[in-house]
């Protein structure tokens, strides 16, 4: 049943009709993010679309569930968006799930020119959103690179997270050597210098980048017509192309070697869920042995399906229960 709350649209603040709670709007104040309240009516079966401003940038995300609910940050994977939980977040009704577009993803704006996109960063935006939200504690569910982040966020800020689900995705080196990472440094700052000259393909139609993408990937059309719905932005001539920042795909500077990454997940306090998908992406699963002899309490969970089974018709529903389990919902 669809429920009234009033929100504070800038600063992504849920407050039930008539409270008084207005903690999350002070935190938004101290990072600057304006705020007002307007009522509207959320329907807990629909993502509600939702702005954040943080550090200059206005970062959007889709939030979905019980606004009284545990609350979750979802992240989602590399060149992907918000709606990459559009099949997942329906099966988690409990939850106060906010479904966030990384700067430069999605909806979000793009850093500023030279700034390089990079864990470090999307970690302290996280952490803003988490303190405008009025959150001390909550949990994390990430897919991909987001499965990266939630499970680097974790060991780094312990006392904020409760539980993490990733999904088809771990902090990993991805087997990249010390000379290989040295390499990507200089090739990071080489891009950056002629980042102006990066421009996006253009496609006939969003018809025409939902093929290019399931040819591309292991996505059925179903599953990339989910990303390019949010992903894509219409140019003047009337074709499409995509809304992500070129950069992205430039080379991620000082990546965490090893033993780094292996102190840091000790560290990790909060239960966690790594669910790895059989026909998924392999940069991050020949070191999951490893990850496992360092993470206090890490579960591994192996799933048929692709890369994006969360994302999947045919695979969703198995994935949402082996959440619900873990979760205890």
């Amino acid at each position: 049943m669809a429920q009234s709350t009033a929100i504070c649209t800038l600063c992504a603040t849920y407050n039930l009709t008539g409270s008084t709670d207005r903690f999350g709007c002070i935190m938004s104040d101290f990072f600057g993010c304006a705020s007002m309240n307007q009522s509207v009516t959320v329907d807990p079966t629909q993502g509600q679309d939702i702005e954040f401003h943080c550090f200059g940038l206005t970062l959007t995300a889709k939030r979905w569930g019980n606004p009284n609910g545990d609350p979750v940050l979802a992240l989602h994977g590399w060149l992907d968006n918000a709606n990459t939980f559009d099949r997942l977040a329906p099966l988690l009704p409990e939850l106060d799930l906010v479904a966030l577009d990384f700067a430069g993803h999605g909806l979000s704006a793009y850093r500023p020119e030279g700034v390089h996109y990079q864990p470090l960063l999307d970690m302290q935006d996280l952490l803003a959103i988490a303190e405008q939200l009025g959150w001390q504690q909550f949990a994390l569910i990430g897919h991909s690179m987001g499965g990266a982040i939630a499970s680097e966020f974790a060991a780094t800020f312990p006392d904020r997270i409760t539980k993490v689900v990733s999904i088809d995705g771990f902090l990993a080196t991805g087997g990249a050597t010390k000379k290989e990472r040295i390499e990507q440094n200089r090739d990071a700052i080489r891009q950056m210098l002629n980042a102006k000259k990066k421009q996006p393909r253009p496609y006939t139609d969003t018809a025409e980048m939902i093929t290019r993408v399931s040819a591309a990937t292991d996505q059925s059309p179903a599953a990339a017509e989910r990303l390019v719905a949010r992903g894509h932005r219409t140019l003047a001539d009337g074709r499409v192309t995509w809304r992500t920042d070129p950069r992205i795909r430039f080379s991620t500077p000082m990546r965490p070697d090893s033993d780094y990454i292996n102190t840091l997940i000790a560290q990790t306090t909060a239960p966690g869920l790594l669910i790895s998908a059989e026909q998924g992406d392999r940069w991050y699963q020949g070191e999951v042995d490893e990850r496992q002899a360092h993470h206090p309490n890490l579960k591994l969970v192996r799933l048929d399906g692709p890369h994006h089974l969360h994302l999947e018709p045919d695979h969703v529903k198995t994935v949402g229960e082996v959440i619900r389990d873990f979760l205890e919902l």
